[in-house]
């Protein structure tokens, strides 16, 4: 007999999650559904979500996801593969697993949606969004949307989301196969979608709640914005943004200068009308290139004068201080009973050199919970009440 998942029940809600790291793809995910099956009770599964790390060799994404569609009979069903997996336990990277998470929800609608790249290029505002997804603000949903990096252009869709459902999180990634080269692709409801997003909405008797760690810790001083187009930065404070930023480095520790070399991110502040900013108050984009004849720097991000900007630095410490700090906020706010986490690929071993950092720490904090989630090529989230793309950042969200 298959040995249970971790299961939590509330409210007549019951979670439940496994994981499987059997070699054979099929065994994997008839072993993790026969867990959360049991960890269910007995009651029906309404949704389910799936995330595999794949290098399994001759796997096939539409045969796996009628095979878990059948197998767990949930009428709304979606997944993705990945560089690595994320369980109630542990951070699978590089090695094959499956991640799944099972609900049964009475008194929660659930509303699934794929949204094709021409769709998207199509859409001109919120409105246009709402009208497509047949689905009203009024309903107050929360969103877990899952999206292709070859197909989608996330900015678009997440702006979209930001205009349609205001103050609604959208939280989840892109999918991250390529890193162990296999091909990007996603799953809805028992068949692989050919799309460039997917997803669900909840609404009725549930509500997420958002932690986006970013990881980093601002440095130097902050700058006004002050000739910009698009994303070509060419002045702070009327200085050359290249000549304000080697400034910046040279005024910093040789621990801090030396971290300068491959872990120096830009923040924008999220909100210029607070009286004080501090970690957190940013949102952070790679900085990708530089024009020293220009004086020019290239940011992640479009770009206005007016803006307040921020360098910052990265690394296992902050990012570690800067989770533990959003987790200790959050488990305050009250008891979770599931939770669904996107970390990025850069972070886990890699930042850390140790396995299973972020589910630890989460974990020791609030669990223990049912949660699964996967290494994304970019994280979904809401900073200051609107969502954005991230990168180096643990996306996570608690399910009330």
């Amino acid at each position: 007999m298959a040995k249970p998942g971790s299961s939590i029940a509330q409210k007549n809600k019951v979670f439940s999650s496994a994981i499987s790291k059997n070699k054979d793809w099929r065994q994997a995910a008839e072993e993790a559904a026969a867990k959360v099956k049991a960890g269910l009770s007995g009651r029906p599964c309404d949704c389910a979500l799936f995330f595999v790390s794949e290098p399994y060799p001759g796997l096939n994404p539409a045969e796996l996801s009628a095979l878990l569609s059948k197998a767990l009979g949930a009428p709304a069903l979606l997944g993705c593969n990945a560089s690595g997996i994320i369980s109630e336990k542990q951070e699978i990277e590089m090695e094959p697993a499956i991640s799944l998470l099972a609900m049964s929800l009475p008194g929660v609608k659930i509303s699934p949606f794929s949204l094709s790249e021409s769709e998207i290029a199509s859409l001109a505002s919120g409105p246009d969004l709402v009208r497509l997804l047949d689905l009203y603000p009024t309903e107050k949903p929360n969103f877990l949307c899952l999206a292709d990096p070859m197909l989608c252009d996330v900015e678009k869709l997440l702006g979209l989301f930001n205009a349609g459902y205001p103050e609604r999180p959208v939280v989840g990634g892109m999918a991250s196969g390529p890193a162990v080269g296999m091909k990007s692709w996603l799953a809805l409801n028992g068949d692989a979608e050919p799309a460039a997003a997917c997803g669900l909405a909840f609404s009725g008797e549930i509500s997420f709640e958002t932690v986006v760690s970013q990881g980093c810790r601002p440095i130097g001083e902050r700058f006004i914005v002050t000739k910009a187009d698009g994303h070509v930065l060419y002045a702070l404070a009327s200085r050359p943004a290249v000549e304000v930023l080697l400034e910046t480095i040279e005024n910093l520790s040789p621990r801090d200068r030396d971290l300068a070399r491959h872990s120096l991110l830009a923040g924008l502040v999220m909100n210029e009308y607070q009286s004080g900013f501090k970690r957190g108050d940013f949102l952070i984009r790679n900085i990708m290139g530089s024009d020293p004849e220009k004086g020019a720097l290239m940011i992640g991000a479009p770009l206005r004068p007016g803006q307040t900007l921020q360098f910052q630095l990265r690394d296992a410490k902050t990012s570690t201080e800067d989770l533990d700090a959003l987790l200790r906020g959050s488990c305050a706010k009250g008891t979770a009973h599931a939770a669904l986490l996107f970390s990025c690929c850069g972070r886990g071993r890699g930042l850390y050199g140790v396995p299973d950092h972020d589910i630890g720490l989460i974990q020791s904090l609030c669990g223990p919970l049912p949660l699964a989630g996967f290494f994304a090529n970019g994280e979904f989230g809401p900073v200051s009440g609107k969502n954005h793309i991230h990168g180096y950042t643990a996306s996570l969200a608690f399910i009330r």
